[in-house]
């Protein structure tokens, strides 16, 4: 069965069973009081009877008895043979019947009203010694029918027994259940079209939302479920949805983008580890076959072969280095002076070009918590970054401040900028589109800055300086800032 079956078959016999209890209930308390009420007449009409039957069975006194409505037609039966008495008492349903039995058990007046046929069947020894009132239900001698008699037994002994059908409680009883039998079927038709309506209307989103989750499942992530009405439980599924498909659509390009990525880093490192590769392999195919006589001399094949050794070794070694910040492994987080690893990367810059003018600002110690040796190769990155990319001469200004949580270092160089393009993939792996710059490089040394800067809970950034040239930037958050207790709560070998 289908959920909207289900749902309206569960409140169809919910309705039933609750009309089932609210009729047992409304037919019990209606039959308990028909019942009493005809109990009551019963009670009310005994006496007069008792006071006819005796002037009937010449016991009365001679005044007769008072006048009083009349019992139906005379009574039939009487002490003298077939004598029909003209006996006035209360108005009784037809059939209704009364005798009255002396002390010795003898019928001595008896009758019925309009001429009853069924007469109800009395259980021997009816009447009882001494004074008393009895109320019994009865069969009837013919038929079926049903008495609700009352026996009244007098102080001198006589008693009477007034007995009048159920009939026409047992049929207003009867018509009271098919009147609640037409209600129960005609509610229970009226519930079950209106669940089937409203379920009809209130599930046809989720009938919405699988027909576009098979489409969704198909492969098309741009479908997204309709929520209808957001305030509704349907609407909350179907925001949740939309939520979860856009966190699965996201999912899918990262991996995709990353997969890209993953593919043109593998063909980029082979293309700079074939290059240095095919060099070794060309210098010692050209030593082999010239021999003796090679124009090239061995020392200088030798230092060819060990220069494109010791590039394709700094080439595996960046990646490797690559691969473990991408691994994020715990690292030896000590408390570490920017401004002194700045120092030493510009004395660094010196010692390479002694013509290249180098500025430092750093007018106090900028202290982090990192990796000290990983911290010195992001900055002396970026000092390199700044020789090999611009021309001769060309000046290098390096920074270290401090902005209120956060330690900044920034190496400004006096080139040409990056272009547009540059800007947005200056930190990828391998990237070296900028034919704005001069020099060349394997294109890994930014994206090693931009891991470690990452690694430390910081970023790296690169932007076009006022003026000309370009400014790479890297920014951590300082010692004893929040951000650098998360830092080093998050990282298992820190120490202060």
């Amino acid at each position: 069965m289908s959920l909207r079956s289900r749902l309206v078959a569960a409140l169809v016999v919910l309705v039933v069973l609750a009309q089932s209890a609210f009729v047992a209930a409304t037919y019990i308390a209606y039959s308990r009081s028909r019942y009493q009420l005809l109990d009551n007449e019963l009670r009310s009409s005994v006496s007069v009877v008792s006071a006819y039957l005796d002037a009937a069975a010449g016991i009365s006194s001679p005044g007769g008895p008072p006048p009083g409505p009349r019992f139906g037609p005379p009574m039939r039966d009487g002490p003298n043979g077939n004598e029909r008495l003209e006996v006035p008492s209360a108005t009784f349903p037809p059939g209704s019947y009364a005798e009255l039995i002396d002390p010795g058990g003898a019928v001595v007046a008896q009758g019925s009203y309009e001429s009853g046929t069924s007469r109800p069947s009395l259980p021997t020894g009816v009447a009882a010694a001494g004074p008393q009132t009895r109320l019994l239900t009865v069969g009837s001698t013919q038929g079926s029918t049903h008495f609700r008699l009352i026996v009244a037994t007098s102080a001198d002994g006589y008693t009477t027994v007034l007995a009048t059908p159920t009939t026409q409680v047992t049929d207003s009883l009867d018509h009271l259940l098919v009147i609640e039998a037409i209600a129960i079927a005609a509610l229970v038709a009226v519930v079950s079209a209106g669940t089937w309506l409203v379920m009809r209307r209130g599930l046809r989103p989720l009938e919405r939302m699988a027909a576009t989750a098979g489409q969704i499942s198909a492969g098309d992530f741009r479908l997204r479920v309709d929520p209808g009405n957001s305030a509704s439980e349907v609407g909350e599924l179907g925001a949740a949805l939309n939520s979860m498909l856009d966190g699965i659509e996201s999912a899918f390009a990262e991996r995709e983008a990353t997969e890209i990525r993953l593919r043109q880093f593998l063909a980029d490192a082979s293309h700079e580890l074939r290059t240095p590769l095919t060099s070794i392999q060309g210098f010692a195919e050209l030593f082999r076959l010239n021999g003796e006589q090679a124009r090239v001399d061995l020392p200088t094949i030798l230092r060819r072969i060990e220069q494109e050794s010791a590039r394709m070794k700094m080439l595996v070694e960046s990646l490797l280095l690559l691969a473990r910040l991408d691994q994020k492994p715990a690292v030896d987080m000590r408390l570490t002076d920017l401004s002194v690893l700045a120092a030493d990367a510009c004395t660094d810059a010196v010692a390479v070009d002694p013509s290249r003018p180098v500025s430092l600002d750093a007018p106090q110690p900028v202290e982090v918590l990192g990796d000290p040796a990983h911290l010195r190769q992001a900055l002396s990155n970026l000092v390199s970054n700044a020789l090999r990319h611009t021309p001769a001469g060309t000046p290098i200004d390096v920074s270290c401040t401090l902005q209120g949580d956060f330690a900044v270092v920034s190496v400004r160089d006096r080139g040409q900028g990056l272009d547009p393009e540059a800007l947005l993939h200056v930190f990828d792996r391998f990237w070296q589109g900028d034919k704005a710059r001069a020099g060349s490089g394997s294109g890994l040394g930014l994206s090693i800055v931009a891991a470690i800067a990452g690694e430390h809970g910081g970023k790296a950034e690169a932007s076009n300086a006022p003026g000309g040239g370009s400014v790479f930037t890297i920014t951590l958050p300082r010692a004893g800032s929040k951000m650098a207790q998360g830092s080093l709560s998050g990282s298992p070998g820190a120490q202060g």
